[in-house]
């Protein structure tokens, strides 16, 4: 219903464009697609054409220097036609007779003795040692580790001053006397050495 309106209105307002035909008016030729492609390409060919006229010039005195280069090229064509039978690929005087002899001789030479057995002895060797020396890292490294001298040195003197003052009393002291070193510096008074021990 509604394309009909809009035909009618179409028909008052413009009869002219109205009576018109609705065809598609733009059609392509027969064969125009297929065609195309060449079409193209020939386009472009030309336009290369025009852009390059003039590769085709002659060098500047080219014809005065044309017959002295065309005698030497005749000149050059001579000189290798002589020259193409040389001796540098010539076979030397007898070397096929020899060849067989050659040939054996150097299948029979004595094979050389291989070091292999004196490289698998350097690297087991080699192997060895490392594990020798890691092994003894280790085992140096755990026992030093586990030392209570070791492990004491780990301790801040702070600690090991605070320990002794809580734990300690006057049956201790011949033991930390007995300890100390004689060349050990104490400067402890009396009064300190007493109360510590309590």
């Amino acid at each position: 219903m509604k394309s009909e309106d809009e035909n009618m209105e179409l028909q008052k307002e413009a009869p002219n464009l109205a009576a018109i035909n609705k065809q598609n008016t733009f059609k392509t030729p027969d064969g125009y697609f297929e065609s195309l492609n060449e079409q193209i390409v020939n386009q472009v060919n030309i336009i290369d054409a025009l852009d390059h006229q003039n590769e085709f010039d002659v060098p500047a005195g080219y014809f005065e220097n044309l017959e002295q280069q065309v005698q030497s090229a005749i000149y050059l064509e001579d000189i290798k036609a002589q020259n193409t039978v040389t001796k540098d690929f010539d076979v030397p005087v007898g070397y096929f007779a020899d060849a067989e002899k050659r040939i054996k001789n150097s299948i029979t030479t004595k094979p050389k003795k291989s070091n292999i057995i004196q490289l698998y002895f350097v690297r087991y060797a080699a192997a060895a040692c490392i594990l020798l020396t890691t092994s003894l890292g280790v085992y140096i490294n755990i026992k030093h580790s586990t030392s209570v001298d070791y492990q004491l040195s780990k301790i801040p003197a702070k600690e090991i001053e605070i320990y002794l003052n809580q734990h300690t009393d006057a049956s201790d002291l011949p033991m930390l006397m007995e300890s100390i070193d004689e060349d050990a510096n104490l400067d402890l008074d009396d009064f300190e050495l007493e109360n510590t021990i309590k």
